[in-house]
């Protein structure tokens, strides 16, 4: 910024005034810029996933709850046995730096949780754990989760399971669930059950198959709508199902962002698919007819080869060819933008990588 103009004092005619000493002037400097980013931020591979909070992404580091926010930099412990349900009914409750022990129930508008820890365990396995959660946000509830560290202990269905009006999350450090967060749309609940949520700068990882199908996801729906996935770090190992998975087996899922994420793993990492009322294999019906996956976009997100040479064990992208009416796609195609793989560079915004020379699923 340009020195500032120095002001003129017009001295009067009278012999005893004194002429006012001239302000000096003042120049604003700009912060110097950050020091450049090692190159394997840029590039990728082991070392960018054992860095990942000084390369700028969700991770061990900037996840979970920020012990400066809280009285002594100490957490208060509460709550019981794992299994036990911890249930909040008053509007605008705010759970602050708790060591929380058990599954919270969330029946009401506008609940805060923050600077936190929740662990629990339903004592269930396979899908007789279907639904469980460390965080339960109940139809009709809406919550805010930020800066929580939310550990399944290889015993919930999901780490926030959202069935409620709305749902904000950031900076949660989620593990040990078979899904990190379930939006579930189901209208004889309401019809915007599961809707309205964004996900951010949240750290996913270490999953479990213990528990429902066995079928690891980062993110899940079968119907959400109105939703922005926005720069989290998924973690996924190549047997996981996927990082990001959008169905529409119980409502229409439209106008979902996912966008400047990093990932890594899945079976394929990537699913948006129409298969309401089937995938239209052989032997199934086809997926015109139904509900629809429409508006969902993929831009500028990051995939990675740590866990698979095709990022997933099968690709980024799921998509049957042979399966007609929309080849395992969105009901409206693909909307992709800006995503490649950092360690090849490739650009996958219209098709699965290629895996040296070999081109995947």
């Amino acid at each position: 910024m340009a020195a500032l103009a120095t002001p003129t004092a017009t001295a009067s005619p009278s012999a005893s005034t004194t002429s006012a000493s001239p302000t000096p002037s003042v120049t604003h400097r700009s912060a110097p810029p950050p020091p450049p980013l090692p190159s394997y931020c840029r590039d990728g591979g082991t070392a960018l996933w054992a860095s990942l909070a000084s390369c700028g992404w969700p991770g061990p580091g900037n996840t979970g709850p920020e012990l400066s926010q809280c009285p002594g930099g100490q957490l208060t412990r509460s709550g019981g046995s794992l299994g036990a349900t911890i249930t909040i009914t008053t509007a605008n409750t705010v759970i602050s730096c708790e060591d929380i022990t058990g599954m919270l129930n969330i029946e009401a508008q506008n609940v805060i949780v923050k600077n936190s820890v929740i662990e629990s365990n339903s004592g269930k396995t396979g899908e007789s754990a279907n639904g469980t959660a460390d965080i339960t946000v109940s139809d009709g509830a809406s919550a805010t989760i930020e800066h929580v560290r939310v550990n399944g202990d290889d015993g919930v269905h999901a780490c926030i399971w959202h069935a409620g009006t709305r749902l904000l999350v950031y900076a949660v450090d989620c593990y040990g669930a078979d899904d990190g967060i379930w939006s579930w749309a189901d209208n004889s609940y309401s019809s915007t059950t599961g809707d309205n949520f964004v996900i951010r700068n949240s750290y996913f990882h270490d999953f479990t198959t213990a528990t429902s199908n066995g079928h690891e996801d980062g993110y899940q729906t079968e119907g959400a709508s109105y939703g922005v996935i926005e720069h989290n770090t998924y973690l996924m190992t190549p047997a996981a199902d996927s990082a990001i998975a959008i169905w529409d087996s119980l409502k229409s899922s439209h106008d979902i962002s996912v966008s400047d994420n990093l990932i890594t793993g899945g079976g394929f990492a990537i699913y948006a698919e129409d298969y309401s009322p089937g995938a239209g294999d052989p032997g199934d019906s086809s997926a015109s007819g139904g509900y629809s996956v429409t508006g969902i976009s993929f831009t500028d997100n990051k995939f990675s080869t740590y866990a698979a040479g095709c990022v997933g064990q099968f690709g980024v992208w799921f998509a049957r060819p042979t399966w007609a009416p929309y080849d395992g796609g969105p009901t409206d195609g693909w909307h992709r933008g800006g995503n490649r793989v950092l360690e090849t560079g490739q650009d996958v915004d219209g098709s699965n990588p290629d895996n040296h020379g070999q081109l995947c699923t």
